[in-house]
């Protein structure tokens, strides 16, 4: 590790400090004498024409290419669009190292930019009217290279390791090919399998679709497109990937990922199994190759959840399929899954999708955690350990439609179907202790619980927009959701109860839950240009929801069957809810400033029917809510005022003792929370200096919030019930900071600073105390990147966290955690067909109970070779957690209980793992090395 960081302080010395030279000048249009924005200046070395460096002139036409090499000779090329091409020559020594042009007046002329530059001449960066357009060539890269890698070398384009791109801070919603959704709306699909060596050309223009769709008008909110043109003869292939591995302890990995295209037909195939603790690929993976991105693109939203641990697992879940790896609740998983994807799009004005997912989880869980629940001078504890199997299976099939009839109508319709099936096994045994009292209860729970989920939706929405009035839209849209969730909870349990008395209490019960639910709205909005300095919005939705929650609780008899009902734990609650939101806003623009008033009208009815009462609850509400946007430049401001209902689940009275330690209750009384919530957002992009900065900041006070009400017994057993409060307040602050070095062709620098702070005040009810409580939340991170040649990577990171909870009781005290982790990859990529890499994770955790480990250090490592033609073979032998000290602790604060668990992890383990590379579209082989070659 030493020798590295040597290495790489030297390979930035050696850049950083030669000797080098600059030219400079101002860039002018010869017939106004009016100075010249953006032009691009180009240096090339004259033997050969290869590019050194370039640069763009400022607002006022200036210019400085520094980091030029000294006595060799150099042509600097200055280009616009619509002017001819001006060349010159040059050389610098070390007497004369900074040569300044003065003003270079550039002609006009009508013929296209590449018909007045040689084709070696061709600048490497050229702005036309809103589209930046860069020339592949100019930007070199390795044999080997992908898009991704030869975008991570343009100026304002950032990628981040899960290969999300962003173009001067806008994300990139897609990439076309030439000038088609060659593949759908996944940009990783493009950027992650499309060799550099066949791209011409990569164009960055808005996203006019977005624009379409964005009420505001304004391009500051709105994301980039990014268009490839393709070399000739390169338009059909398939690539993708085969993989096998084996290891110590029984541990296995197996799967592959094809993708085939011909013209406009692309076919995805998945299939997967492994032991490992994660999925059977990275989600960059399934996004690409998959195809799951693709066939989204078509969808208006999708329920996609992933997440990653140090510990060793990660898990993705796409629209209620699980794609294997940790559970939620830790342990270790083995998964298995397969699936097919088939994208068609004859041209650029249509595209259908359809697709099958099916995912399997077994999880092998031991989980044990200490909650402590602090009380004037009093801490009640709780000690439980739990061992559980859990069986997931989940099956996903969909259908979807983008079409463009015209120029001005955009129509999306899609339709899916997803199932999910689970069931768990646990056993959990708990202590509850007194730190005065002593010994408070004893006891174990088994549960069997089966849940299974039924889902199915779809989505229409057409928007159109006026030939005549520019900045004008209209759209429709139309959505169904309808589930149904049938839930089996089976408790046995036995508490041995030690204080006030002695008492034994056994619970043997089956709690059948059935949840049919059905959602239906609609949709209308437009934007009507005025003049030239004001437009009128509007939208208009209609919700209809219906719900019915039945839940029968069944007492065992003697002979252990489940069939005398509990009326105590038993209830149906019907619901029928309407709500009616009418938006009328009118937005004044002038230049770069936009102010929008607003005011909606917000109308909604529900009718509540619970079986234990008489008498159904009805109450219908009307509300005038105001709203303001202001946004200049790139500075957004953004205030409304919304109410809500509170969630269903809160309303049903019926008491759910499946843990007959910690009781739930419902509150049909509740009333309907009022907010008034505040945002801002503020993003600014330097594209001279690669420096991003972004601030994002958001406030609410609430008006009947729900919170808890908490009441635990003398023997330890908490029962929470719902009830509304005033006051509470909230407030966060999200920045983010990240420069970038690009030195020259080989190094790159960069770095990035960030933070999150929260606040939030809301009141306490504790056994009929009544405190007000401040939560902060401070989370710090940063990192240091170093690329040389792509040859050595050096990564490095480190947060650090901490929360705080206040009381203004004086008979609750302060609450404290922190966290810090840290984190450096090395990646060697040398000598030629073998790669090197190691991850060194180190995490504290203060305030952790004593007999859990407060340090975790973790060292994984592995080396690749690359074999077969053109490298298309990969064997990678790793060792993950080679130390053996990895551990999964958890902790967290609510309210006045601080929680710490620790669960089951993966242990040191060996793997060799072969992996081969489709590829017969002219590509060579996939950047091998990175943290992805762990999967965490």
């Amino acid at each position: 590790m030493r020798r590295l960081f040597l290495l790489a302080l030297l390979c930035m010395a050696s850049v950083t400090y030669a000797q080098k030279g600059s030219i400079s000048g101002i860039v002018k249009d010869s017939s106004i004498n009016k100075n010249i924005a953006l032009a691009t200046i180009s240096v090339f070395k004259a033997k050969d024409t290869s590019i050194v460096t370039y640069r763009l002139s400022d607002e006022d036409g200036r210019f400085k290419v520094p980091g030029l090499p000294l006595n060799e000779a150099l042509r600097c090329v200055i280009t616009y669009s619509g002017y001819e091409a001006f060349r010159k020559e040059f050389t610098l020594t070390e007497n004369l190292q900074d040569i300044t042009f003065e003003n270079i007046f550039m002609i006009s002329t009508s013929m296209e930019l590449d018909e007045v530059v040689i084709t070696a001449e061709r600048p490497p960066v050229t702005i036309k009217n809103d589209t930046i357009e860069f020339n592949a060539n100019s930007f070199k890269t390795l044999p080997n290279a992908l898009v991704e890698d030869l975008l991570k070398k343009l100026p304002g384009v950032f990628v981040d390791k899960e290969g999300n791109i962003s173009v001067n801070g806008k994300p990139v919603n897609r990439i076309m090919v030439d000038g088609k959704n060659f593949f759908g709306s996944d940009p990783k699909m493009a950027s992650r399998n499309l060799p550099a060596n066949i791209i011409d050309k990569v164009q960055v223009t808005d996203d006019k679709e977005e624009l379409e769709r964005n009420a505001d008008n304004n391009l500051a909110n709105v994301g980039k497109v990014v268009n490839i043109t393709l070399k000739k003869g390169i338009k059909k292939g398939i690539f993708g990937k085969l993989y096998a591995g084996g290891g110590s302890d029984d541990r296995f990995e197996g799967g592959g990922i094809v993708n085939m295209f011909r013209d406009t037909l692309q076919i995805s195939l998945l299939g997967y199994a492994n032991n490992l603790n994660k999925t059977g690929f990275t989600y960059g993976e399934l996004m690409q190759a998959g195809g799951l991105s693709r066939s989204m693109g078509n969808l208006n939203s999708t329920s996609t959840s992933t997440s990653m641990s140090s510990s060793g697992g990660s898990n993705i879940t796409v629209n209620g399929v699980n794609f294997g790896g940790m559970h939620r609740g830790g342990g270790i998983s083995t998964s298995k899954g397969a699936g097919i994807n088939i994208n068609h799009s004859p041209n650029n004005k249509q595209s259908i999708f359809g697709q099958y997912f099916f995912g399997n989880i077994k999880v092998d869980q031991w989980r044990k955690s200490n909650t402590k629940q602090f009380n004037e001078d009093t801490i009640v504890t709780q000690d439980n350990i739990t061992n559980a199997n859990i069986i997931s299976n989940a099956h996903n099939i969909g259908l979807g439609t983008k079409l463009k009839p015209d120029s001005v109508t955009t129509i999306i319709a899609n339709a899916t179907y997803t199932l999910g099936l689970q069931d768990e096994i646990r056993h959990t045994g708990i202590n509850s202790y007194h730190n005065i009292l002593g010994e408070l209860s004893n006891g174990s729970i088994d549960q069997n619980n089966v849940n299974n989920i039924y889902n199915y939706s779809h989505y229409f929405t057409v928007t159109r927009l006026p030939k005549r009035k520019a900045g004008g839209r209209f759209t429709f849209t139309h959505g169904l959701d309808a589930s149904n969730t049938r839930s089996d909870f089976t408790t046995n349990s036995l508490t041995n109860i030690l204080y006030p008395l002695l008492l034994d209490s056994t619970l043997q019960q089956l709690r059948l839950e059935r949840i049919p639910r059905t959602n239906i709205y609609g949709a209308l909005v437009f934007r009507l240009p005025l003049n030239k300095n004001f437009a009128l919005t509007a939208s208009s939705r209609y919700d209809y929801n219906k719900l019915n929650n039945k839940v029968n609780t069944f007492d065992a008899d003697a002979d252990k069957k489940y069939n005398q009902l509990n009326p105590l734990l038993s209830n149906t609650f019907n619901r029928e809810f309407h709500r009616s939101n009418n938006y009328l806003g009118l937005q004044y623009i002038y230049k770069k400033l936009t102010i929008t008033p607003s005011l909606t009208a917000l109308w909604q009815q529900y009718d509540n029917r619970l079986l234990s009462l008489d008498n159904s609850i009805k109450k219908s509400q009307f509300n005038l809510l105001p709203g303001l946007g202001i946004v200049f430049k790139e500075l957004n401001l953004n205030y409304n005022k919304d109410v809500s209902l509170p969630a269903y689940t809160n309303l049903i009275p019926a008491l759910n003792n499946t843990n007959p330690y910690y009781l739930t209750n419902g509150n049909p009384n509740l009333k309907p929370a009022e907010r008034d919530n505040f945002r801002i957002n503020y993003y600014h992009n330097n594209s001279k200096k690669n420096l991003n900065i972004s601030l994002y900041a958001t406030g609410s006070l609430t008006k009947n919030d729900v919170i808890q009400s908490i009441v635990v017994d003398k023997s330890g057993i908490q029962t929470s019930t719902p009830v509304n409060a005033d006051g509470s307040k909230n407030a966060t602050v999200n920045y983010n900071i990240n420069k970038q070095y690009k030195y020259n062709s080989k190094f790159t620098l960069s770095w990035n600073a960030g933070g999150w702070y929260g606040l939030y005040k809301n009141k306490l009810l504790y056994n009929g105390e009544t405190s007000w409580q401040n939560n902060f939340n401070l989370e710090h991170w940063a990192g240091v990147n170093f690329n040389f040649n792509d040859k050595v990577e050096w990564n490095n990171d480190i947060s650090l966290s901490n929360y705080q909870s206040k009381f203004t009781s004086s008979n609750f005290s302060t609450l404290k955690t922190n966290q810090k982790s840290v984190s450096t990859e090395v990646i060697l990529r040398m000598p030629k067909h073998i790669i090197w890499e190691a991850v060194l994770q180190y995490e504290n955790n203060g305030n952790v109970p004593s007999g859990l480990p407060k340090d975790v250090t973790r060292l994984s490592m592995a080396v690749n070779f690359t074999m077969l033609k053109d490298e298309k073979g990969v064997l990678k032998l790793s060792v993950w957690d080679l130390l053996n000290q990895n551990n999964s602790i958890g902790l967290t604060t609510n309210r006045n209980i601080i929680s710490a668990t620790q669960t089951n992890v993966l242990g040191r383990y060996f793997m060799a793992t072969f992996t081969y590379n489709i590829r017969q579209i002219g590509a060579n082989k996939k950047k091998v090395g990175g943290s992805g070659i762990f999967g965490y």
